[in-house]
């Protein structure tokens, strides 16, 4: 028999969808005592994930081990206009890491690949359309109209008041980009560049 294997920060990380396979052991993953008023139960947020058509659920593997949970929702405000402008915001609903597995890097790394997908589906959601013009009886030229997706995550801040300063997650969140928003009630996070 093959010894169990414990995830370790030399683990790869991947964002896996969650399935009729792997959803009871992502049900299973807790939180630390103090972080639970952070963040809802996975049992919880899967639940509203089934009732939300825009909502993103992803499983946290570490190798071979689920780790984590993350569930996205597309901002609901002016869900339509900005479509049509290419804008596409979501909202970082459930974020977390099982209690035995905090400090091993594992949220940092699962957040920068969430990121990272998002830029590649934004990048290729961007579109370069080829536009013939006719400027004179027998020229024409061909132009070209690009329309480029521009992408946010945000995550509320207000569940951190009920944590000391030093636990916040602030401070995680600002290291993988994230910074204050306007409001000063949530981060946001913009890639550099599509």
């Amino acid at each position: 028999m093959d010894p169990i294997l414990f995830p370790t920060r030399q683990s790869s990380i991947t964002l896996q969808g969650i399935t009729s396979n792997n959803w009871h052991s992502i049900i299973r993953l807790v939180v630390n005592k103090d972080q639970l008023t952070l963040v809802p139960p996975n049992v919880e947020s899967l639940c509203e994930h089934q009732f939300h058509p825009l909502s993103i659920v992803r499983a946290i593997y570490a190798d071979s081990t689920p780790v984590g949970y993350i569930r996205l929702q597309q901002d609901a405000v002016n869900e339509q206009e900005e479509q049509k402008q290419g804008q596409v915001a979501y909202r970082l609903q459930c974020f977390m890491i099982d209690q035995a597995c905090q400090g091993l890097g594992f949220g940092t790394k699962a957040l920068v690949a969430l990121q990272d997908q998002l830029v590649a589906q934004a990048a290729a959601s961007s579109t370069t359309t080829k536009v013939k013009t006719t400027t004179g009886a027998d020229s024409c030229s061909n132009d070209s109209a690009t329309t480029t997706t521009t992408l946010t995550i945000k995550v509320s801040t207000t569940p951190f008041a009920t944590v000391h300063s030093d636990d916040s997650p602030e401070h995680f969140f600002a290291t993988v980009g994230f910074t204050k928003g306007i409001t000063g009630k949530e981060m946001v996070w913009v890639p550099r560049s599509l």
